[in-house]
């Protein structure tokens, strides 16, 4: 095959549009279509695992693809391979994703026998006009991005002219980087949800839009990278859950919890009283209670104690 400049460019710019694609993934419809015309497919279909679900958008393609899909999907196992009930269409998965990133054509994974007399193939691929099919794979940590061009007719000229192989040759280092960039920021984003939801903080992703209201409230705002300009404000916790902390650790009655809320909101004794509606006298002595228990020496302690503890169960 002979790359000319109009086809230079084209590829040019799909390589482009791939290496954005981790800010902008809703692209991926455009850049499927773009590929397939390249290399002249009947059809053509994109698979990945997001954040955990399975993605699938197809170009010129039945519904039977991504139904049987999501018909036959089991799950992940603990190496990260996408599982099928189908048992031919699992081998297929597993030996795509051990061999690699990388071209391949089908009969890499099964004979053309099989493959017809497959489920996957019968009611699937075949009667959504993808008969014959190869396709560009990146392995990632898990599952696998894959891009597959279907043909009507295994005589297509972009087959056996090799137009097909040396296009997705081509674009393989592209479509790596992005599909590995977007695997990435998805676990990034995963990690990051898990230590929000563990912090004993009070962490809040923000949207960068809202200008003076980014360091409202917060000690803390850290920048997330993205085109969204988002930030994580990060702010101490407020008194009532230090007060819950002191009462876990320290097995607090609920009243001494709510008298260790009115300290470390910074109340005296008397407007401690107030908002509880007790005497001052009752006030006084569940302040001693909580001092005593909590082995403060001061009211201003209560807060750096309460700061250093995590959640524990009650001692008694």
């Amino acid at each position: 095959m002979d790359i000319t400049l109009p086809c230079a460019l084209r590829l040019s710019d799909i390589q482009d549009r791939l290496l954005d694609f981790e800010t902008v993934p809703d692209t991926v419809d455009g850049i499927l279509a773009d590929v397939a015309e390249m290399v002249e497919a009947d059809a053509a279909m994109a698979a990945w695992l997001n954040e955990g679900a399975p993605v699938l958008t197809t170009w010129n393609a039945g519904p039977q693809i991504e139904a049987y899909f999501l018909k036959t999907f089991s799950g992940v196992d603990r190496d990260g391979n996408i599982r099928s009930t189908d048992p031919n269409l699992d081998g297929v998965n597993l030996t795509r994703r051990q061999i690699g990133s990388g071209v391949y054509h089908e009969s890499a994974f099964l004979g053309r026998a099989m493959i017809e007399k497959s489920a996957f193939h019968r009611e699937a691929f075949r009667p959504a006009g993808m008969n014959h099919v190869i396709g560009i794979t990146k392995r990632l940590a898990v599952g696998e991005a894959v891009f597959a061009m279907g043909y009507e007719n295994a005589d297509a000229p972009a087959l056996i002219g090799g137009k097909a192989e040396i296009v997705l040759n081509l674009l393989l280092p592209a479509f790596a980087h992005a599909f590995e960039a977007l695997d990435r920021q998805a676990r990034n984003y995963e990690r990051l949800q898990r230590a929000i939801a563990e912090s004993d903080m009070d962490v809040r992703v923000r949207d960068g839009a809202k200008g003076s209201e980014r360091a409202a409230g917060a000690f803390l705002t850290l920048p997330l990278p993205g085109p969204d300009a988002s930030f994580l404000a990060i702010s101490p916790p407020d008194a009532a859950t230090l007060a819950t902390r002191l009462a876990e650790h320290y097995g607090l009655t609920k009243r001494q919890e709510d008298i260790a809320q009115c300290l470390l909101d910074g109340l005296s004794t008397k407007d401690a009283a107030a908002r509880l509606g007790i005497s001052l006298n009752t006030a006084r002595r569940h302040c001693e209670a909580v001092l005593n228990r909590t082995g403060a020496h001061r009211r201003g302690e209560l807060n750096r104690i309460a700061r250093a503890l995590t959640s524990a169960p009650p001692t008694g």
